[in-house]
């Protein structure tokens, strides 16, 4: 399979650099770096939510309002009053 890369000019450059110094090719080095990267991703087998929890990302953000997400639209509005009632 072919695939192209857009690379910029000094990632290029770095790439061209290491492929002459450890005599291999761009397609040896970039195939390398998906195995190991893609090998690595599927052994936390982690979901992306999974990984966002464990990281603080999800329920970081507390509105102090339970049930938020049922009543959006009339919180919306409440807000929206509150703004335009000045």
């Amino acid at each position: 399979m072919t695939l192209t890369v857009r690379l910029s000019p000094h990632l290029r450059q770095q790439l061209d650099s290491y492929c002459k110094t450890r005599r291999v090719t761009k397609t040896h080095v970039i195939t390398e770096l998906l195995s190991d990267h893609l090998s690595s991703a599927s052994k936390s087998g982690k979901t992306p939510y999974q990984l966002a929890r464990e990281f603080g990302v999800i329920g970081s953000f507390s509105s102090g309002k339970g049930d938020l997400a049922e009543n959006r639209k009339q919180y919306l509005v409440e807000k929206l009053r509150a703004k335009h009632s000045r």
